[in-house]
């Protein structure tokens, strides 16, 4: 059974209140003698004394805790992302509570209220396409939260997002700078914009290179739904190749990366096809094929820092109702030569 503040109360043989105003560091204010005061102390320690730090954050309004929406936490970047936000929440002495949303916006809600009922103090959200009302709710009763890896450009939120546009542009033109004409890539059917950024960054790159677009070759595929992405792509990549004719490919996200240049190896690179890859975010089974894949890298360590910068920040300083924080980090092209 865990001691209370009675029990030191009774074993030194003062009042709660004594106690309690000792515990909380308000000795010397409310005149409680330094004789007394260690005496209180040295009871705690010698009774194992172990303060109910949930209880008094409670009655603060307070719990140091955070809640942390996944949208997928079997993707590997997710994994990483909340590991490092973890860390530096736990370094600023807050807990950090996970649920992964599976990209379904009832249980994006769900898990959001689930988090409120147990007081967190705030929210750090990779959201699901469809909870702009529950965002702005969120804004309505001043909660604070962090909108990472996505953002809605019509909701006033904080947010710690990728140059989406800039970083697909880039891409494109690398392939470009190699030769490579014949494009392709894939499309979302999905109303997320930091998708809309890709598709828009790749097309723009072609237009200022004298590149046509040709919609025939940015298949478009489910957003949630790998089972379905990976069966199409068996059927994509070699209508891509052999009926098209690209050259290369640009793959926006790992869901399409991974099984699409596992069918470019198998069927064509390793058999001598010259055709480019670059992908959008990094996994560690690209830097095992032969070529290595080229990848743009995400500072996953930075977003997670920020995210939790930020979100500390607004808890501690009450800064719900001011201008909010945009940060936008640039990817990292690592070039393997694919």
């Amino acid at each position: 059974m865990s001691v209370t503040i009675k029990d030191i109360a009774a074993f030194v043989g003062v009042s709660y209140s004594t106690v309690s105003l000792v515990l909380n560091g308000k000795a010397s204010e409310n005149r409680i003698s330094e004789e007394l005061e260690r005496k209180i102390f040295a009871a705690a320690k010698e009774l194992n004394y172990r303060p109910n730090t949930l209880a008094r954050g409670l009655r603060k309004g307070i719990t140091n805790s955070i809640g942390f929406v996944i949208s997928d936490i079997s993707n590997a970047f997710f994994v990483k992302l909340a590991r490092r936000v973890e860390k530096e929440a736990m370094r600023s002495g807050y807990r950090v509570f996970f649920a992964s949303s599976d990209e379904n916006d009832d249980k994006c809600i769900e898990v959001i209220d689930s988090f409120l009922n147990q007081r967190v103090d705030g929210l750090i959200l990779i959201p699901t396409q469809g909870i702009h009302e529950k965002l702005n709710q969120l804004s309505s009763q001043q909660i604070p939260f962090v909108l990472v890896d996505r953002h809605f450009p019509k909701i006033n939120a904080n947010c710690v997002v990728m140059n989406n546009w800039q970083s697909a542009y880039d891409a494109t033109v690398y392939l470009i700078k190699k030769g490579k004409r014949r494009i392709g890539t894939f499309s979302y059917d999905t109303n997320f914009f930091h998708m809309a950024e890709r598709l828009e960054g790749y097309k723009a790159a072609l237009k200022d290179n004298g590149i046509r677009f040709d919609k025939r070759l940015v298949p478009e595929v489910p957003f949630w739904d790998d089972i379905k992405t990976n069966t199409l792509l068996k059927d994509y990549m070699p209508y891509l190749v052999d009926k098209l004719k690209i050259d290369s490919v640009f793959f926006p996200t790992n869901s399409t990366a991974l099984p699409g240049i596992q069918i470019l190896y198998d069927q064509y690179i390793k058999k001598g096809k010259d055709i480019s890859v670059i992908c959008f975010d990094d996994n560690d089974f690209f830097k095992v094929l032969q070529p290595p894949v080229t990848s743009l890298i995400q500072p996953i360590e930075e977003i997670g820092v920020e995210s939790v910068r930020i979100l500390i920040d607004e808890i501690k300083n009450k800064r719900t109702n001011k201008m909010k924080n945009k940060i936008v980090y640039s990817a990292q092209l690592v070039d393997r030569g694919s």
